[in-house]
């Protein structure tokens, strides 16, 4: 027969039963556990700093004031992170691809044909952050004489 009675139970090397040592360790990892909650808010309390500054809410603020806080700021934010229109991606590539393509014709000894490169890329960026009037568009635009001249060469494969 098993033996029922509690000082029957197998004790470690102090003495102390196994249901004695849960006993035990409990407090001490529920201690652990509130300190680590209480270290993240006080870190979150010092990244919020500022904004309750901006709010006027004490410097002192309870836990629930900061994670309240930290909630809304974390919500507004993922609010303002709505994932971009096609266009808009659109647009920041090609934006992106321009500014790489300049840094890399800037990087080298400029031919002839880096130069013109350059300056077509700054006219493109210029129309497209809409910093050219249409007056300049007009006369950066090809004009019928260029177009005629390039109509009269014709490509021959051999």
């Amino acid at each position: 027969m098993a033996p029922s009675s509690p000082s029957m139970v197998p004790a470690d090397g102090n003495g102390h039963s196994a249901q004695g040592m849960r006993k035990l360790r409990k407090p001490v990892i529920e201690k652990m556990r509130r300190d680590r909650i209480n270290s993240s808010i006080e870190k979150l309390r010092m990244l919020l700093e500022k904004e309750f500054h901006k709010q006027h809410l004490p410097s002192k603020p309870e836990k629930a004031d900061i994670l309240e806080m930290t909630v809304t700021l974390l919500q507004q934010h993922l609010a303002g992170k709505t994932a971009p229109s096609s266009s808009q991606s659109y647009t920041e590539g090609y934006s992106k691809c321009l500014q790489v393509s300049e840094g890399f014709l800037s990087q080298h000894r400029q031919t002839e044909a880096q130069v013109k490169l350059l300056q077509n890329i700054h006219w493109t960026q210029a129309v497209a952050e809409g910093t050219l009037s249409s007056k300049l568009i007009m006369n950066q635009a090809p004009s019928k004489d260029t177009a005629d001249e390039t109509s009269k060469v014709i490509w021959r494969p051999w």
